[in-house]
């Protein structure tokens, strides 16, 4: 699925999750980034990702400290709340230093 209103500054990030060869946790760390908080319904539908594969590395994102829950809520397509997630400093400096450097 294509993210809607995207910043432009993260369109070549956008890009390059999709055609780039990056491990899935930078994938699913720029996507989360460029669409400024995501449920894990939508970084599945982004990433092309199976539930149990997204939802492990957005806990293990967590436990890293590079993702949070932001406080907002979303309905998933069954129509649960679910959490948005966002990135933490540390989730955005990982970007830029070691991502898309």
């Amino acid at each position: 699925g294509k993210i809607v209103n995207i910043r432009e500054t993260s369109l070549r990030a956008y890009e390059s999750v999709n055609y780039g060869e990056y491990p899935l946790k930078d994938r699913v760390l720029l996507s989360i980034w460029a669409s400024e908080g995501l449920i894990c319904e939508e970084v599945e539908g982004e990433l092309g990702a199976r539930h149990q594969s997204a939802s492990a590395c957005i806990n293990n994102l967590v436990k890293r400290g590079l993702v949070e829950d932001s406080g907002e809520r979303r309905p998933t397509s069954s129509g649960r709340d679910a959490m948005v997630w966002v990135l933490t400093l540390d989730g955005e400096d990982y970007i830029f230093n070691w991502v898309l450097e």
